[in-house]
């Protein structure tokens, strides 16, 4: 019996040094989780510290020192996704600090700015939303921050200005259009007001265009919203339904040109002849190719003139001369020549 209570109070020993054991072992796991936090907290901080003096010393061995602010709408589009494709690209291969904003209205872009001046942005590559960012846009010019303006007017001092000729694009396309219809008929034609100059410049180099050379085509007008897919469906499917008979539609990009078609197809309408397009999107190209039925054609500049406009903030960046106004010439590209226009790499 006294050799079975010993036995009994020897194992409850065991048992109770067994769980210390296990409490000291949690403490010491405890201890190290805490230890490993920090240190991976204290490594993302070296990481991060590293990182930023590697942006540094290659701007510096770019010849440039200080950060690129780059600017834009959000990529609502696939000309806009383009657009900062390729800043960041060119960005990356000078090896720059950059850093880039994309917003979705005005008042965000005018944050946006306002959060580059105070970041101490060395200089700016700004794609406006519209004309409404002027007064935003001239707090870069207060700051002494030299300006680079892509693709939208703006009225400010800037020091350099990069776009497609929107004018001539408007102008190639009536020419295009008034020759394929003999200089007859009835052609609608988009305007898209929330692009500012763009669609101003583009309407009114085709209206004065179809006024001087092609004096009896009619023209309607109608509006879309934006240039999206989605938003030239709809603008074309009100279109339809108020013009029973419509020759061409003038349209200014191949995004919405993709909308105008889709709306087509699903009137069953056979009577539009030709429609136009502009910005080179290559799922519009593809379609140029693969349509039978009406004459597709795209009006068109690259996004990828973004480039350009990185390289003129550098030359700023390095107090080097600029043209101010940098014009990229209109592109006509049909069915005959589509094929030297594809790129399977591009995001547009």
């Amino acid at each position: 019996m006294k050799k079975k209570l010993i036995a009994g109070l020897l194992a409850c020993t065991l048992v109770a040094a067994s769980l210390m054991g296990c409490g000291n072992t949690g403490e010491v796991q405890e201890t190290s989780a805490e230890e490993t936090t920090k240190e991976n907290a204290e490594t993302e901080e070296a990481a991060e510290t590293e990182t930023a003096t590697e942006e540094e010393a290659a701007s510096q061995e770019a010849g440039v020192d200080g950060q690129i602010a780059i600017i834009t709408p959000s990529a609502e589009h696939g000309w806009l996704a383009g657009v900062t494709y390729y800043a960041e690209l060119r960005c990356k291969e000078l090896g720059l600090n950059y850093k880039t904003y994309q917003s979705d209205n005005v008042n965000a872009q005018a944050n946006d700015i306002q959060d580059a001046i105070a970041a101490g942005s060395a200089a700016v590559v700004m794609f406006p939303h519209n004309d409404e960012v002027t007064v935003a846009a001239q707090e870069i010019i207060d700051a002494g921050i030299p300006l680079v303006v892509f693709d939208r007017k703006i009225d400010v001092d800037y020091n350099a200005y990069i776009a497609g000729n929107n004018e001539d694009m408007g102008v190639a396309s009536a020419e295009y259009i008034g020759d394929l219809l003999g200089g007859k008929g009835t052609v609608a034609v988009e305007n898209v007001p929330s692009s500012g100059s763009v669609s101003t410049e583009r309407v009114d180099g085709f209206k004065s265009t179809m006024a001087e050379k092609y004096p009896d085509i009619v023209l309607v007008d109608f509006t879309a919203e934006g240039f999206a897919q989605e938003q030239g469906l709809k603008a074309a499917s009100d279109l339809l339904v108020a013009n029973p008979q419509l020759d061409a539609i003038y349209s200014l990009d191949d995004e919405s040109s993709m909308g105008f078609i889709q709306a087509i197809k699903e009137a069953g309408r056979t009577d539009i002849k030709a429609i136009s397009g502009g910005g080179g999107s290559q799922n519009y190209f593809k379609t140029i190719a693969e349509t039978k039925d009406m004459t597709l054609f795209s009006a068109t500049y690259s996004p990828i003139m973004m480039m350009d406009a990185v390289d003129l903030a550098v030359s700023l960046m390095k107090g080097e001369s600029v043209d101010k106004d940098n014009i990229i010439p209109t592109t006509i590209v049909t069915s005959d020549n589509v094929e030297e226009f594809f790129d399977e790499s591009s995001p547009y």
